[in-house]
């Protein structure tokens, strides 16, 4: 009798477990906060929530629908600045001031280099762009990176460095790539090129170049199809005109790209829209040659029927001179666009999410007099900051 009660505990555990697909599918609906309280609850729970399969099905979850990462701060003196999550930013609006994680002071803001995969990686240097930290805000876990190999000197001084922060799904690896520009006596720059691995922990300096033209604009890359890209001014033969320079992160090279003709006379923001690569051509407040736009303009580029690359223009409005100022897009589907108040009762920028195809607008609950804002799409994941979870990514992007 004592050995039958015995085994009747195992046999009822035994058929009321659940498959292991069941529990992941599970696991991978609840928010991140629920799963980090589930891992102290017992050894069993701490690891089965730390799985590559769990980790990874929750991932693909989220990133089918990303939250809105807001950078926020004081113009004058960056101070008071504050990192906002935005939640069904279309529907809710639901937002939350996220706790940053460094508890020394900074000489600097924070700068948000880019997030991906629920990992935002961010400059907190207080120059040079040399001192990075990785942070998963779900999880709450963050990490110092290395220093970088590229340092400036008083005989060869850095004159500006422009970054880029993504995951290479060749190497399934997340890169940190930093290009630093040094000035020469002839005034043309000259630029060395590193990149940090995520699974390896450490950089290296690479020996790709691009010649002939100049990074311009905002100093962070972004991230389209497995590359980084960048605004840039052509020189010498290629003066005044405008590019993309493309980073391929699987092979580390860099390409360039021709821009539409109309970018010559608008400021140009680059892109990503559909998972293509895009820009948006807003007015100038001033323009050197007299010429200045009063339209804004929404280009995406894609293949043509014989596999070339072409420029077509969803977009063009009229009137919208010095109000809207495009910041990037969220869910890779809607522009985050800044819109500056023409009025004495809208005398501050607030954030606009604006369609390109129906053309329909919503604003944001993200307003404040003298500050400013930047915007970034953010899905929630439990990816880890140290680079042991590589397993977790080579699954994610393997059942895509």
């Amino acid at each position: 009798m004592n050995s039958c009660s015995g085994r009747r505990p195992r046999i009822m555990a035994s058929s009321l477990s659940l498959p292991q697909n069941t529990i992941t599918d599970i696991l991978s609906r609840l928010p991140v906060k629920s799963l980090t309280r589930f891992k102290l609850v017992s050894k069993n729970w701490a690891h089965l929530t730390s799985t590559p399969a769990v980790i990874a099905a929750h991932l693909r979850r989220s990133a089918s629908d990303p939250s809105l990462l807001i950078r926020r701060y004081r113009i004058q003196n960056g101070a008071e600045f504050g990192f906002w999550l935005i939640t069904n930013p279309t529907r809710k609006f639901r937002s939350q001031l996220l706790d940053f994680p460094l508890e020394e002071s900074l000489l600097r803001l924070p700068k948000i280099v880019g997030s991906v995969d629920g990992l935002v990686c961010l400059d907190v240097s207080p120059c040079h762009a040399s001192d990075f930290v990785l942070w998963n805000p779900g999880t709450k876990q963050f990490k110092h990176l290395p220093f970088p190999l590229i340092t400036s000197s008083k005989s060869n001084p850095i004159w500006l460095v422009f970054l880029g922060f993504g995951f290479d799904s060749f190497n399934n690896d997340y890169k940190l790539v930093r290009i630093v520009s040094f000035k020469r006596n002839d005034a043309s720059p000259f630029l060395r090129v590193e990149v940090y691995s995520w699974r390896e922990g450490v950089w290296k300096e690479i020996e790709e170049r691009f010649d002939s033209t100049l990074l311009c604009g905002v100093p962070e890359g972004v991230v389209v199809d497995g590359s980084l890209n960048w605004l840039a001014i052509g020189l010498q033969d290629f003066a005044d005109r405008k590019f993309v320079i493309s980073f391929d992160m699987g092979r580390e090279v860099f390409k360039r790209i021709a821009l539409p003709a109309v970018t010559r006379f608008g400021n140009v923001k680059v892109m990503s829209y559909m998972g293509l690569l895009a820009i948006a051509v807003y007015p100038l407040v001033f323009a050197a040659n007299g010429i200045n736009m009063n339209r804004f303009e929404f280009w995406v580029q894609s293949d043509g029927e014989d596999g070339s690359k072409h420029w077509t223009r969803m977009v063009a409005i009229e009137n919208f001179s010095k109000t809207l100022v495009p910041m990037g897009t969220w869910r890779d589907r809607e522009v985050v666009i800044k819109h500056i108040g023409v009025n004495d009762r809208e005398n501050y920028p607030s954030l606009l999410l604006y369609d390109p195809v129906d053309e329909g607008t919503k604003r944001l609950p993200v307003d404040g007099v003298d500050f400013c804002v930047e915007g970034y799409s953010y899905a929630e994941s439990l990816v880890s900051v140290n680079e042991e979870s590589k397993m977790v990514v080579e699954q994610k992007h393997s059942r895509k």
